[in-house]
């Protein structure tokens, strides 16, 4: 009697669709982290540029102490502690859903490195354009926005398409909290056939990922190379 192989064509072609099924829940909590954590991230790198240095202090502080968080610790957090909450405010713990918390905490540790990636960009824009704003007495906050941002955007388009990919593999933690994205169903599968697919289920969770990630690949070094004229 031959052993059963590790890994086969036929299982690999039962598995991928479905996970396919669990995509949307996985590039759906992508979509809402991706925007909620640029919004953070972006106003925590405008006020690190504030001349209030209070401000400028404190979204320092946000950036250095969250990037030192492991993310499945603050997706625990966020879940427990969002519980905790709610209970001690008597109201039902169902008013905020399990994937609300994920996308929260998902947001909150990918904004820093969005933070990061903004206020290096903007530091990378041609001084001679900075010293063209001060020159004309251009208010801060429109040259900021007109001249000094659109230019930080191209010079930032290569790291944010790697931050994209690592978000898209983020996401493979909120099973730790009972959601069943593309990775959860592939843990289940293995599960449920006793470990014998688990090769197969697993190494079909990196063709997906594998797969995503060229297309954002794709798509951001398309964006740069559209918009690359705004600089020079």
């Amino acid at each position: 009697m031959n052993p059963q192989p590790l890994l086969s064509l036929d299982d690999l072609l039962f598995i991928l669709p479905k996970l396919l099924e669990n995509l949307p829940v996985t590039l759906g909590i992508t979509l809402a982290s991706l925007l909620l954590g640029l919004a953070l991230g972006l106003l925590a790198a405008v006020l690190q540029f504030s001349r209030w240095s209070l401000l400028g202090w404190l979204a320092k502080a946000y950036t250095d102490v969250l990037r030192g968080a492991p993310l499945a610790l603050l997706i625990l957090l966020f879940f427990f502690g969002g519980k905790l909450i709610l209970s001690a405010a008597g109201l039902p713990a169902l008013l905020i859903s399990d994937t609300t918390f994920a996308i929260l905490s998902i947001s909150v540790g990918i904004s820093p490195y969005f933070a990061e990636m903004m206020r290096s960009a903007w530091h990378a824009v041609d001084v001679g354009q900075k010293e063209a704003i001060r020159s004309l007495n251009i208010p801060w906050h429109i040259g900021m926005a007109h001249i000094i941002f659109p230019q930080g955007l191209i010079i930032a388009i290569p790291n944010f398409g790697n931050l994209l990919i690592n978000l898209v593999k983020m996401t493979s933690l909120v099973n730790i909290i009972g959601i069943v994205d593309i990775f959860g169903r592939a843990q289940k599968i293995s599960q449920n056939s006793y470990g014998a697919k688990q090769v197969a289920a697993f190494v079909s969770v990196i063709l997906i990922y594998w797969l995503l990630n060229i297309i954002i690949f794709y798509l951001t070094t398309r964006i740069e190379k559209k918009y690359q004229y705004l600089l020079e």
